[in-house]
């Protein structure tokens, strides 16, 4: 399995400082794990790096960047401070490694076969980003359809980051559309034939990505840069051959995007390796989806109260009738029924899972009591608060407190338009702007 020859040309001293550092940056950032993820048990073997990669991280960190450690847990936020004490160490190891490397290999005239390589690994590694980001999209499992809970909280309420989730998540076409637009990129980049315009749709589609990113102040800034860094890494070697290509008419092959095997057993397994790749990838993704998207819609139903959106109109405590006009952090507003086994309540009762000015709860029905009983989460075993609950029609309900009657009841009215924002409508024709 004989390498093809690739161009001798010697290199400019600047072109290679900037490999050598992108090369020993993105070896230490990124590695080879996230392709290797594709392999089922491979974690086994990653696990051990990642282990000793935050021991060093730490150790830089303790010495030279001084990074306060992060005060909450991740929650899917890859932002937080242990990634930034990553990237300022392997930044700072990739320069002295570029300075040693320079030292030791200055009289090379190049990195041809190395670059190619290196190529290859952020193509596939585009190519998993690509599927990962964008099947997940085309369930709409990514940026889901609002919540009635979230229709129910004030615009300004919501922090940019989540106020672009809902825009997307709004329009399960869209999103489906953006996810497609993904999974094409990755397809194009899995063959030689059209990786060029692979490179050219996956640096579009990421790039906006980022901007939505940085412009959004969404959580997951150092990867979405890290991907476009390494698009625009395949699109510098390109950007030649494209140029003459569209402004000289002259057509010339690509200098990364080509056969590294001579042989007929080296095609045999390339090709063999390259279809596993794909294969492994989109089976993983859906294997994580498809069953989360059937749970999501299968998940049973058991409250007996209907999905919507209940103005309290009348809440009294200990026989004593609570003023509407005056809320304190006792008093609910309203409440929203889910879809699902939950729910939320406008108040500032810190009992209750606060997000954007309102208390979330998990909501358990006991037939043989008829009673809902609310807790932070569905799981949780601590119950804060049990009610009787009574549906008088389609729009009046009662919720009496269990088993003392007398500490709350709640007089609720369901709201019987819908949000205009989830009506699901399209017009082709619009006489004024709506």
């Amino acid at each position: 399995m004989d390498l093809l020859t690739t161009p001798t040309s010697t290199w400019t001293w600047w072109q290679k400082l900037i490999f050598r550092f992108f090369f020993l940056f993105y070896a230490l950032f990124l590695g080879p794990w996230d392709l290797l993820s594709v392999i089922p048990g491979s974690d086994f073997l990653s696990k051990y790096y990642y282990i000793a990669s935050e021991a060093v991280t730490l150790f830089f960190n303790k010495l030279l960047f001084h990074i306060p450690p992060a005060t909450k847990s991740p929650n899917g936020n890859g932002d937080y401070p242990e990634q930034w004490m990553q990237v300022a160490t392997c930044l700072f190891l990739a320069v002295v490694g570029m300075v040693i490397w320079s030292v030791i290999d200055r009289k090379r005239p190049g990195y041809q076969k190395l670059n190619y390589w290196f190529c290859l690994g952020i193509r596939y590694f585009l190519i998993l980003m690509g599927l990962v980001y964008g099947i997940i999209k085309l369930f709409c499992m990514q940026m889901p359809f609002p919540s009635i809970s979230q229709f129910a909280t004030p615009l300004g309420d919501f922090l940019p980051m989540r106020f672009s989730w809902l825009f997307v998540g709004v329009s399960p076409k869209y999103e489906m559309f953006s996810g497609a637009i993904e999974v094409t990129a990755a397809l194009l980049l899995m063959f030689r034939q059209t990786a060029t315009l692979g490179v050219l749709v996956a640096t579009g589609v990421f790039f906006n990505v980022m901007m939505l990113n940085l412009s959004y102040d969404i959580p997951v800034k150092i990867n979405s840069i890290s991907i476009v860094i390494l698009c625009f890494y395949l699109l510098a070697q390109e950007t030649p051959r494209l140029i003459r290509f569209f402004f000289r008419l002259e057509a010339v092959p690509s200098p990364i995007f080509t056969w590294p095997f001579t042989t007929k057993r080296g095609r045999i397994i390339a090709r063999s390796a390259k279809w596993l790749f794909l294969a492994l990838a989109i089976y993983g993704q859906l294997e994580y989806t498809i069953p989360a998207a059937r749970g999501n819609a299968n998940s049973p139903r058991t409250l007996p109260v209907a999905a919507g959106f209940y103005e309290v109109v009348q809440q009294t405590r200990f026989g004593d009738t609570l003023n509407l006009h005056a809320p304190d952090s006792v008093y609910w507003q309203n409440i929203v029924f889910e879809n699902y086994n939950g729910g939320s309540i406008k108040t500032t009762d810190k009992r209750f899972r606060q997000v954007y000015g309102r208390g979330y709860a998990g909501m358990k029905y006991d037939s043989a009591t008829q009673t809902i009983a609310f807790k932070r989460s569905y799981s949780d075993s601590v119950v804060l608060g049990r009610f009787t609950c009574r549906v008088k029609d389609s729009v009046w309900v009662e919720l009496t407190s269990y088993p003392n009657t007398d500490s709350m009841y709640l007089l609720l009215r369901k709201r019987t338009t819908p949000f205009p924002l989830s009506e699901k409508q399209f017009h082709w024709v619009s006489e004024t702007n709506r």
